[in-house]
């Protein structure tokens, strides 16, 4: 059975409008599928988008090859609120540049290695490393 390249990413609401390799480097450029969001305060269903921003989100890789999707992050009014609110998407989390799948990947490899390894094997900072590791243990920790 043949599979698109929406099937292969396999992540929710989203279907991949076009892709480019440079360098090494998969980029793929996401639509989100849905028209309407609910609005987070009165729970109407919004259907405005005021703007449109893309961002570049680490995703897990694909053949060997690092991946980076470009993520719309659609922004709505609610007239009922007043209120612009940004899309809560499932497979990231608000304000961060990776997959939650992504992250998931970088804090198992840090339990069986060490931050320093993964850096250099994923082409990360440190920082930014021990940060994905360290919000995932406390709420690893919550969850107990």
């Amino acid at each position: 059975m043949w599979m698109n390249i929406d099937q292969v990413l396999d992540l929710p609401n989203v279907t991949v409008v076009n892709y480019k390799k440079i360098d090494g480097i998969i980029f793929l450029k996401l639509n989100l599928v849905n028209e309407t969001i609910e609005c987070p305060n009165c729970h109407r269903i919004l259907d405005t988008i005021n703007q449109t921003e893309y961002s570049l989100a680490r995703d897990l890789a694909i053949i060997g090859n690092p991946v980076y999707l470009e993520v719309p992050r659609r922004q709505f009014y609610c007239p009922n609120c007043d209120k612009y609110t940004t899309e809560r998407l499932s497979f990231m989390r608000l304000r961060k540049h990776h997959t939650t799948r992504y992250e998931e990947m970088i804090y198992e490899r840090v339990k069986r290695s060490n931050i320093k390894e993964v850096c250099q094997e994923e082409g990360l900072g440190w920082d930014e490393v021990n940060s994905i590791f360290e919000e995932l243990a406390r709420r690893d920790e919550k969850k107990e």
